[in-house]
């Protein structure tokens, strides 16, 4: 009689190795995604960073603009074609521009001039357009689609 070894046959070590290799096929893809997700992601951040220093510069350079005129006794509408705002008030005269970070951001500045000096009140990055919510929920109404 002949006797019969037991184990594991040629089937199940290929079926083991099918489904090894899937898996690390799935993680692989995944890899990718995620790579390319936070490549885009870093570009994204990139050009906002970028966008903000340039306007940040841009608007220091405004500022000195608006303090010479300023201590000349002048008060120019507009300086690099950003129009800038003045508003009297008690403790000195308060100023407003922004200067553009990208499509949908700009620097936010506001100034208040008193004797040849400057105190700036605010300077932040704000969205330039406004936002409005979308508060509408489409809710099936019991007719069919393809009516």
């Amino acid at each position: 009689m002949k006797e019969r070894t037991r184990g594991i046959g040629v089937g199940t070590i290929s079926l083991v190795m099918i489904f090894a290799v899937l898996c690390l096929t799935v993680f692989a893809m995944l890899t990718l995604s995620t790579a390319n997700a936070e490549k885009i992601l870093a570009d994204r951040t990139s050009l906002f960073v970028k966008g903000y220093y340039e306007a940040d510069s841009w608007a220091t350079e405004i500022r000195a603009a608006i303090l010479e005129s300023y201590s000349r006794g002048l008060f120019p509408e507009s300086i690099y074609d950003v129009y800038i705002a003045y508003e009297p008030s008690d403790a000195g005269t308060l100023v407003f521009y922004t200067c553009g970070i990208s499509e949908v951001q700009e620097l936010v500045v506001t100034l208040k001039l008193e004797e040849n000096k400057d105190t700036v009140l605010e300077w932040r990055a704000g969205y330039s357009q406004d936002w409005a919510a979308d508060d509408s929920v489409n809710v099936w109404d019991g007719i069919s689609f393809g009516d």
